[in-house]
This record gives structure tokens, sequence and C-alpha cells, in this order.
């Protein structure tokens, strides 16, 4: 986690293709006990990555 001004975030997702790494997501704490990711968040999160693999195979080609 990464405090930044007092706002704390968790680690955001990320996915690694052969060249290039996208930033799919970042999501602030909110809770101090609370662990599970909001649906909302990961429905957003499968969204943005099927761009990110949209986009890289736009700029790169297909990953073998």
């Amino acid at each position: 986690m990464t405090d930044f001004r007092g706002d704390t975030y968790r680690a955001a997702y990320t996915v690694r293709f052969a060249k290039a790494v996208y930033v799919l997501h970042r999501l602030q704490k909110k809770s101090p006990s609370g662990i599970r990711t909001a649906q909302a968040d990961i429905d957003l999160i499968h969204q943005r990555l099927k761009t990110a693999r949209n986009d890289y195979e736009v700029r790169y080609g297909k990953e073998d």
C-alpha cells in the first residue's frame, strides 16, 4: 500500500504482456477491515483487460 497525502491505496491490478504492462485499476482503501473487492470493480477490471488485450494486439500483434 502507498500513502499519499493521507490517502491509502491498495495494489493496482495489472497485466503484463511480452512487450507491455497495462495498469487496469487501482482501489482506494475505504475500510480497515474490508478485504473483498466490490463486484463493480471486478467487472470494470475484466472490461479493461479486454480493452488492454485488444490494444496490445493492435500495437504488437497477437501473443504466442
